[in-house]
């Protein structure tokens, strides 16, 4: 099975010089796909990116696409731009970045909006995946977040976020990427401890084991989520060739 390294596309918006530079940057790294990004984030649920901007970009640097980061928002009001661009670029999966709930009643209440929207996407060749932050790391019952929502959507992909799995949280991710064997669409690859991000490999997440149940478990995609700009070049170029000697 071959294996794709990619690159978040908001873990570059720092980049100095913009996409054109930080697409450059990336090929440097060997790295010649991106999993796209709407400009939203959980704190800024409306922010927007140009999509124009951004084929425009992948285009002259040559580069494909792997998952896409596009909210529940862009789905209601750029549903064709985004579903376009994704399919353009070679991406198979819409990848919900986040959504915002309290309760379980509430979190169980998205499915509907969510079964919606895979309907649709099915229809176009595209598959709904999910990633996950800290909400869906928070228990609720006997299960977290994220297990109630992937298991009562059995359609509903998992992008699993490494760096988010703290030992505090009481899961081990290598067990939750076997139990969910077959519906993971891609890992995002970062890493931290107590005190804060570490090299990939080097904190408390249990890096170097998800990324081995993840390939024994048959994913395809892993996704760098690490910030890149000039000063962190060399730093990201070590995780890179880290995750490489791993995945092969």
């Amino acid at each position: 099975m071959a294996h794709t390294v990619a690159f978040q596309l908001y873990s570059l918006k720092e980049y100095e010089g913009g996409w054109e530079a930080a697409f450059d940057a990336v090929k440097r790294l060997g790295v010649e796909t991106i999993e796209i990004w709407c400009g939203a984030v959980p704190g800024d649920a409306e922010r927007t990116a140009s999509t124009k901007a951004i084929s425009e970009a992948l285009k002259g640097a040559g580069m494909r696409l792997t998952c896409g980061h596009v909210t529940v928002a862009e789905f209601d009001g750029r549903y064709d731009e985004w579903k376009s661009l994704l399919l353009e670029f070679g991406s198979r999966d819409w990848v919900i970045p986040f959504a915002k709930a309290n309760t379980l009643d509430e979190w169980l209440g998205l499915l509907s909006k969510f079964r919606e929207m895979a309907s649709r996407l099915k229809q176009d060749g595209l598959s709904l995946g999910y990633h996950n932050h800290g909400a869906e790391l928070a228990k609720l019952g006997e299960k977290y977040v994220m297990e109630h929502l992937l298991d009562n959507m059995p359609e509903l992909k998992a992008q699993f976020h490494i760096g988010q799995f703290l030992p505090e949280r009481g899961i081990a991710l290598p067990e939750w990427i076997r139990k969910y064997r077959g519906r993971i669409c891609a890992l995002h690859l970062n890493d931290a401890d107590r005190n804060g991000p570490t090299p990939i490999g080097a904190g408390a997440c249990r890096a170097e084991e998800s990324i081995r149940a993840a390939l024994d478990a048959g994913v395809d995609t892993y996704i760098m989520e690490v910030r890149l700009v000039a000063e962190t070049f060399d730093d990201v170029a070590r995780d890179v060739d880290y995750v490489r000697k791993l995945i092969g």
